[in-house]
């Protein structure tokens, strides 16, 4: 029998307010009710499961919304290409809900496959959305411009990432971004959604003169744009806070961090909880760029190394901000849930509250994500996915051992007739 209900009782929730000890009901694949004590009558809800969490604190599922899902890089050639990513490496992680999208190669891949890979992700349990576009101008579509994508394909929330001031782009200026930004409103509008546009900025030193331009001279909505990687280098994080003044949302690259072989990026767990505490916080995100391959160039642009990114470093970051940079658990986890659901336009993802998606994350004290509920079922527990997965080791053992059995069987010999 299918367990329709899940009491979750006793834990610590932030919502990501934070809400005291609560009882949250969890009913197809919605929270159907927060309160302090929740006590079903015997016999009202016979397939109801009750979870005991006191001692454990309650948050929204993370949702992140940059991450390469169809796979991403090829800057070195084609053994550069990234996989695609897998429910594994999401959900074990606190991560719910994921946009994906292109990079430098709109070329061999596209919007297509993008759309595929998030209804695949979807099918197996968590929530996926995409971006249509690429770096380039003009950008890459499935059915033919930007502002139809929104249209017609439920998926797609906006268009990105656009890169500014990268020499892997198009070079675009500010009138190109107001340009494609109206494409986005009016697609959206016509949509029924709120619509971003997701701009990806590089080392240039330009920095964000294209974005500050497009802000000043349109008359769109400010918070319809977003930038990301701005924790790449000191100078370019310098001007984060100023950018959240002006109304845009700053999205900090849990991915990108300093390390050996590059010492120019700010640490994203200190970018987080000093972009809170100096911008405006409302308008402050926090993503992964998961999957992204992470290529570095010497003086003379040539490369010579390469990594890929970890979705994980999502729940690494959010956590270090808060228990070794000093950020509030409340407002670092809103960079996380809250912030990036307003950013998309997703009214009922993002919180803890009655109507609301029941995708949600147990911690524990130190922050370590025990397990986590994706659309209302237990979807991981102490790092393991527990949904049904294909293409997991056990799963295709078990189906080869079926096979097996089924061709034994067969009067055709072992290969059937």
């Amino acid at each position: 029998m299918v367990t329709l209900f899940d009491l979750l009782r006793g834990a610590e929730c932030y919502a990501p307010e934070p809400l005291g000890r609560q009882d949250v009901l969890i009913a197809g694949g919605f929270v159907a009710r927060v309160a302090p004590h929740i006590a079903p009558e015997r016999g009202i809800l016979p397939d109801l499961r009750v979870h005991d969490l006191h001692g454990r604190i309650l948050v929204p599922g993370f949702i992140d919304m940059h991450v390469h899902i169809a796979g991403g890089g090829g800057e070195g050639g084609y053994q550069h290409r990234t996989p695609p990513i897998e429910p594994r490496a999401l959900g074990p992680h606190g991560t719910t809900g994921v946009v994906g999208l292109l990079g430098t190669d709109g070329v061999t891949r596209s919007v297509a496959d993008l759309l595929a890979e998030a209804r695949r992700l979807t099918a197996l349990g968590l929530t996926a959305d995409i971006f249509t576009g690429a770096y380039q101008l003009p950008t890459r579509t499935l059915t033919g411009s930007v502002r139809s994508d929104l249209v017609f394909l439920p998926e797609v929330l906006g268009a990105g990432e656009i890169a500014i001031a990268d020499d892997r782009g198009s070079h675009p200026s500010g009138h190109d971004l107001v340009a494609i930004g109206a494409e986005v409103r009016v697609g959206a509008l016509l949509a029924g959604k709120k619509g971003i546009l997701h701009i990806h900025v590089g080392d240039g030193r330009r920095r964000l003169e294209a974005l500050r331009q497009a802000l000043r001279r349109s008359a769109l909505p400010e918070d319809l744009f977003s930038a990301t990687h701005l924790n790449r280098n000191g100078d370019l994080y310098a001007e984060a806070a100023d950018l959240t003044r002006m109304g845009a949302y700053a999205d900090v690259t849990a991915g990108i961090f300093p390390a050996p072989g590059d010492l120019r990026p700010v640490d994203p767990a200190e970018a987080l909880a000093d972009l809170l505490h100096r911008g405006h916080p409302e308008r402050v995100t926090m993503s992964s760029d998961g999957q992204g391959s992470s290529p570095v160039f010497d003086q003379q642009g040539r490369l010579v190394g390469l990594g890929i990114g970890q979705a994980s470093r999502l729940h690494w970051a959010l956590r270090r901000a808060v228990l070794r940079h000093g950020a509030p658990l409340e407002l670092a986890l809103a960079a996380v849930t809250s912030h990036v659901a307003a950013a998309l336009g997703l009214p009922r993802r993002g919180r803890i509250a009655a109507g609301g998606a029941a995708d949600l994350v147990v911690l524990d004290d130190n922050l370590d994500v025990h397990e986590v509920f994706a659309r209302g079922r237990l979807c991981a527990r102490d790092g393991q996915w527990l949904l049904p997965d294909p293409f997991q080791p056990e799963a295709a053992a078990k189906g080869l051992r079926r096979l097996a059995k089924t061709r034994s069987r067969s009067p055709g010999g072992a290969y059937g007739s």
